[in-house]
Order: C-alpha cells, then structure tokens, then sequence
C-alpha cells in the first residue's frame, strides 16, 4: 500500500486529506503553527487515526520538514497551499517524493494565490496542476492536470470548495502515474505568468479606469475572505460583496463612480468606466452585511459619488 503524507495550509486540502485517509494510504499531516483555517480538522483526524501530525514552525522548517519525511516515511509528500518553499538540500536528498498541488493552471497562472487572480481576470477556465517541486517555485515537470469551467457566477469560496473536490478526485489518477514513475512534462516557459499575492491595493475598485464587468469580477474575487473589493464614500469604507452588471440608459452624463439610483426597487446602481452600469447588491460595512440600497438610511444619496481608493500608479 503506497503511503502519502501531506504538508496543508488551508481547507482545500480536507477533502484530498479525507479520501487518503479512508483508504489507508494517509501516514502523516504537517501544517503550519498558528493555522486555524485547518488546525481544528487535522488535530481532529490525527487523534481519530492516530495518524503523525506536526505543526511546523517556519524558523524551524528545515529540521521539522527533514524530521517529518523520516518520521512519515511516505512514498511520496504531497504540498497543498504549504506557505513555504521546501529546502533545497530536503529535496536533493529525497528526490521524486515531494509534489506541488497548484490550485490553477500552469504556467499561465504562477504565484501565491491563482484562485483570486483567476476570477479576477475573468478567465473562462482553471483547474489544478500538480507539479514536481524543485528549486523554484512552482515551476516543476507537470504530472498531471485537471481542467474546469470557471462560470460568471463563482466567488472565491465556491472556487476553492470546487477544486478542494476535484483535488480530491484526481488522486487515484495522480497515485497511479507516480507509482509507474512518469516523469511528467517540462513547463513552457514562454507562457508562463507570475502574479504575486494580492495585496492592498489589488482588493480597491476604481470605478474611472474598470468597467462594471471587471468590478463585478473583482467583487467575487474578494469573496469571503476580504468581504468584498473596497470603495469609499465621505470617509466611510465599504465592501462589495455582490454585484449584477445591468444595463442602464440615460439622457444625462455621469461621472464613474456617480450613484445612478439608490431605492428598493431599483437598487443601488453605480456608473463605472466604458459607460458600464453596476448594481451593487450585497455590501459589508463595520456595521455587517447588508442590501447596498439600505446605504441610504445612513445618509447615501442618488447623485453623491463612490471613492477610488486603488492607486492607479501600481
């Protein structure tokens, strides 16, 4: 029976975690100190199974990861998020053991987090790439990937809960191709594409340089874990949760960012770039989640104007 370990950082990795467990092949979990996102689960599964958990510190990663392939003893150590690259001198020592889940499609979507930048971009596809891990960062042979639609509709937590399952579906695909030692296919390099962790500035609207389409796209892109892409009004910062692109006509010229109807039977309806037309349907404010035409018992009102807080020179 092939023996798998698994070094996790987020909740993507649970369903994958749950099938190797329930078919014997789960030997070990790693994950990193201060982890809440996974920390209850695998605590949870290690007590259960009695399966070897560490909870690695990054001050410490060499020794800790060198200590956990010994203690595993896994044929082979899966990364799934991992936070942190895996020393070189671990993988000169345990060549074809450690392989890179890449919840996006490479080489066209490298980086820290290509579930955002794919919504972010509106593309029509992605997927999970599983890669050798060598000396640099996601940029090993590709054993095998998966591809799926990427729809209109999907925020970043629908995606994740879709790959964490087609993660977990592609492993006896995977498992197979590693025990007959397939070597997997180089990466072009001229297609590849890095992109870095969003920051700040990546999260705020510009409601004079997008359109409502790339709004809309942004918005579902921030879904949940910033609570929505950053605009401002008079000083008070607002999320956009959820938003519809509509079409809307008039007779008179708006500045992006104007707020073309503000009741409850319209909603509330933002000029953007490109003479586009946004409803913003959900929003997040200090005060909670909330229909984006109640803004206007907080003093909101049709004509005043949403803030660009992105600076444009990034």
């Amino acid at each position: 029976m092939v023996k798998v370990a698994v070094l996790c950082n987020n909740r993507m990795a649970i369903p994958a975690l749950q099938n190797l467990y329930s078919q014997g092949k789960l030997c070990a979990i790693g994950v990193p100190a201060d982890n809440s996102d996974v920390m209850d689960f695998c605590v949870m599964l290690a007590k259960q199974s009695h399966i070897s958990l560490m909870i690695i510190q990054k001050e410490n990663l060499l020794d800790q990861i060198d200590e956990f392939v010994t203690l595993c003893n896994a044929d082979f150590i899966f990364t799934m998020t991992f936070p942190w690259k895996i020393p070189d001198v671990i993988l000169n020592r345990h060549p074809d053991k450690f392989y890179n889940f890449h919840y996006g499609l490479l080489p066209e979507m490298r980086g820290a987090d290509p579930v955002f930048e794919s919504i972010r971009s509106t593309s029509s596809e992605t997927g999970i790439t599983v890669h050798r891990i060598d000396n640099k960062i996601d940029k090993g042979a590709i054993i095998l990937k998966k591809v799926i639609p990427l729809n209109s509709g999907m925020t970043h937590g629908v995606l994740c809960t879709n790959l964490a399952w087609l993660g977990s579906g592609l492993l006896p695909e995977l498992l197979n191709s590693l025990q007959n030692n397939i070597e997997g296919q180089e990466q072009d390099e001229a297609k590849a594409r890095y992109y870095k962790k969003p920051t700040a500035n990546d999260v705020c609207i510009s409601w004079h340089h997008n359109d409502a389409k790339t709004i809309e796209a942004l918005s579902r892109a921030c879904n949940p874990w910033n609570k929505g892409a950053y605009t401002q009004w008079n000083g008070w910062n607002i999320r956009v949760v959820e938003a519809t692109v509509v079409h809307y006509e008039t007779s008179q010229s708006y500045s992006p960012g104007t707020i073309i109807t503000l009741d409850d039977k319209n909603g509330l309806i933002v000029k953007c770039n490109n003479e586009t037309y946004l409803r913003l349907d959900i929003i997040y404010t200090d005060e909670g989640f909330m229909s984006a035409y109640k803004l206007l018992s907080f003093g909101v009102k049709k004509g005043s104007s949403f803030v660009s807080l992105k600076s444009e020179n990034n």
